[in-house]
């Protein structure tokens, strides 16, 4: 009897053998890959702990220095929101008085904040010395000095430097400077009329009190609650490009959509994770090398938002262009008013498109990757800030520095907003002149001859004499939010 053995086909031979390679080969690759990227990650990090150079794979310097200017949101007890970005260094937390604040007492490689939250070396007494003369600036990421390279080379402290060259100065060679005492002698008179005037003398603090993204309606609720504390001298407020780039429906900058986040778990809950995931990416040895040196990482990876620009922040409709000034015109006198007789400086902050006749190559880079639409938008809007705020302020002493590059041939920007360091000194310079003044003390009238003139000296109109500040607990009920806190100090 014949063996009924089923017969194979050699075309069957051969998809079998196919099949068997094929399924083998994606078997190796899914096993084989991960064992080889963890192989060679090991690897890596062998190489470089036994070399000790570590730092060369640490991102270049601009990346370390936006990395360290950026964000991070932190609750009371100093834990990170899951979900939200944390990737930066610079602290902050909300708060109900002022939308949010920074952290005290903390510090890094290129700045450090004090027990009070401001960007000084030091703290700041309440109880002023009797010979220091304070004054605060206030405003946003420009007046904070982002990007600088620590504190000395921030605004407050090259304008701090300034005040106190001048007053050395003008004791160990008085003779440059006009005398305490008016000269008995016309001709002595004469002589001393060019000469520069003496400023007040003390030991000058400026004191950097700017918050990175605040908007007006933060910095008058800054002024309120925490900085008139401090007897301010005088104040310089320099700010504007927050306010142009907030909707008019905005009274003020918040920080972290938590409350968003609350009523979506699941949308919070895949955020943490990818978080997660993208924190552990960016903590293997192989990712950072590739970072460095194959395709270098971009600088609004670890960016927080006020430090990404780009034009449907700025908005194209006229009418709210106009309500958006508008409210920082109302802001900016509040905060005027709040100053009273403390003298107070208000300067629209400079902005890229104001150089538009004198851009380097690296600036027309910046200006060029935000599109014609910026340059248009910026313009529109600094146009119709200039008009309202010169026509608004009339009791203010109000700067515009949009166009204060203009004539410059050297790269001022490294941003729309953000400066170079030799940037940042003209700016010092120019804020060091315009605040001169406010402390420019008069020679002594000491003549016996009624019959010499004097040069007549500006009159100095009086001021209203400031009135207590309403805190929260004399007010009864504490703020629940930072709109009421605006509602209480604008009722003041």
């Amino acid at each position: 009897m014949r063996s009924s053995r089923p017969r194979y086909s050699p075309s069957w031979h051969s998809k079998r053998k196919s099949s068997s390679w094929l399924r083998n080969t994606l078997l190796l690759i899914l096993v084989g890959l991960p064992l080889l990227f963890i192989l060679a990650e090991l690897i890596a990090r062998g190489a470089v702990l036994a070399t000790g150079s570590t730092n060369q794979l640490a991102p270049n310097k601009n990346i370390a220095i936006a990395q360290s200017y950026a964000f991070k949101l932190q609750d009371v007890n100093g834990n990170s929101y899951p979900g939200l970005p944390d990737a930066g260094r610079l602290q902050v937390r909300r708060s109900p008085l002022l939308g949010y604040e920074l952290m005290p007492s903390q510090s890094s490689e290129y700045w450090q904040i004090n027990d009070q939250g401001f960007r000084q070396d030091s703290s700041v007494p309440i109880d002023k010395p009797a010979s220091e003369i304070r004054v605060f600036l206030v405003g946003s990421s420009t007046a904070f000095t982002n990007m600088a390279e620590k504190n000395q080379k921030a605004l407050a402290f090259k304008i701090e430097k300034l005040l106190n060259d001048r007053v050395r100065a003008q004791n160990s060679s008085p003779e440059k400077f006009k005398p305490k005492e008016t000269p008995y002698f016309a001709d002595q008179i004469e002589a001393t009329r060019m000469l520069p005037p003496r400023i007040r003398d003390g030991n000058y603090r400026v004191i950097a009190s700017a918050v990175p993204g605040y908007s007006s309606g933060n910095e008058l609720a800054l002024l309120a609650h925490k900085v008139m504390a401090y007897s301010p001298n005088a104040m310089i407020i320099l700010d504007g490009y927050e306010d142009l780039r907030s909707p008019s429906n905005q009274t003020a900058r918040e920080i972290g959509n938590v409350e968003q986040m609350l009523r979506d778990p699941i949308a919070q809950y895949r955020q943490h994770q990818a978080q997660q995931f993208n924190n552990w990416t960016n903590s293997l040895y192989l990712v950072k090398a590739w970072q460095k040196w194959v395709v270098p990482a971009d600088i609004t990876t670890f960016s927080s938002e006020y430090q990404i620009f780009s034009a449907d922040q700025l908005s194209k409709d006229p009418k709210e262009v106009q309500a958006r000034v508008d409210r920082y015109l109302y802001n900016a006198r509040q905060m005027h008013r709040l100053a009273a007789d403390i003298p107070t400086l208000i300067v629209l902050q400079p902005e890229i498109t104001g150089k538009q006749k004198s851009l380097t190559k690296e600036e027309s880079g910046f200006l060029k990757s935000l599109g014609n639409d910026y340059s248009d938008r910026a313009t529109t809007a600094y146009k119709i800030a200039d008009k309202t705020l010169s026509a608004g302020l009339t009791n203010a002493k109000f700067i515009n520095f949009y166009q204060l590059f203009q004539g410059s041939n050297q790269q001022a920007f490294i941003d729309p907003i953000h400066l170079t360091e030799g940037a940042n000194e003209i700016v010092a310079q120019k804020l060091y002149e315009s605040i001169e003044g406010l402390f420019s003390v008069q020679p002594i009238q000491n003549s016996p001859n009624s019959e010499i003139v004097l040069p007549p000296t500006p009159a100095i109109a009086p001021q209203p004499t400031p009135q207590p500040l309403a805190t929260p607990e004399a007010i009864g009920k504490p703020p629940a939010s930072l709109s009421d806190t605006l509602k209480r100090v604008q009722g003041q």
